[in-house]
């Protein structure tokens, strides 16, 4: 793999709002008991990296903890997934008579949450978490990174990284495997789009 980089999306394990379908974004809520097991499983999918990014929030954390438990992690806060603001921990059916939750659900893009966070916010900050993430990579001549962040986050790489013409909400991100993203070492640095996207499922011995 010298003359290539790879970094491997992986969303976190699933906590408790997760399961009840709620916006969980900012909250720091814990991953579930069962899923702590079912992670401990698969610990030896962490194995095949050389460096580990994750949000800063718990639910990244401890899944980032039971998969790499031996490598350097590294936080970073702009990987956080959207703050839903007054919508944080409501459900679909809590909101579905709302009229700007029904406002931006049909155009996230032009609506904001109340005392939340704009679609173009959390792409932006995305944006420069991705940019750190190359500078600690490239500065630790790491060339096979495993990034554990939030459905949303990955929506929004895998919108600006890879050459799929697909939208933000088009993209599938679930709890049981990671995406690969493949640059040749001259496309890294020019900082262009991936050249190719593979589906890594979270196995024990982590071969794909």
């Amino acid at each position: 793999m010298a003359d290539f980089i790879t970094v491997t999306l992986l969303r976190h394990g699933i906590t408790r709002a997760n399961q009840e379908k709620r916006y969980l974004g900012w909250t720091d809520e814990p991953l579930l008991p069962e899923e702590l097991d079912r992670l401990r499983v698969v610990q030896g999918f962490g194995k095949q990296f050389d460096l580990c990014i994750t949000s800063d929030l718990l639910r990244a954390r401890q899944t980032a903890d039971l998969l790499c438990p031996e490598l350097e992690r590294i936080e970073i806060k702009g990987f956080r997934e959207m703050y839903f603001g007054a919508w944080e921990m409501k459900t679909y059916d809590d909101l579905k008579r709302n009229a700007s939750y029904r406002a931006w659900i049909d155009a996230p893009e032009s609506n904001t949450p109340p005392d939340g966070e704009s679609f173009q916010k959390m792409q932006q900050r995305i944006n420069a978490g991705f940019q750190q993430l190359r500078e600690e990579a490239d500065k630790r001549h790491c060339k096979n990174i495993l990034l554990v962040a939030h459905g949303g986050v990955i929506r929004c790489l895998l919108a600006s990284l890879t050459k799929e013409k697909r939208s933000f909400f088009d993209w599938k991100v679930s709890h049981d495997a990671g995406l690969r993203l493949t640059w040749k070492i001259d496309d890294w640095k020019g900082e262009r789009k991936c050249i190719s996207l593979q589906e890594v499922p979270l196995t024990a011995k982590g071969n794909g």
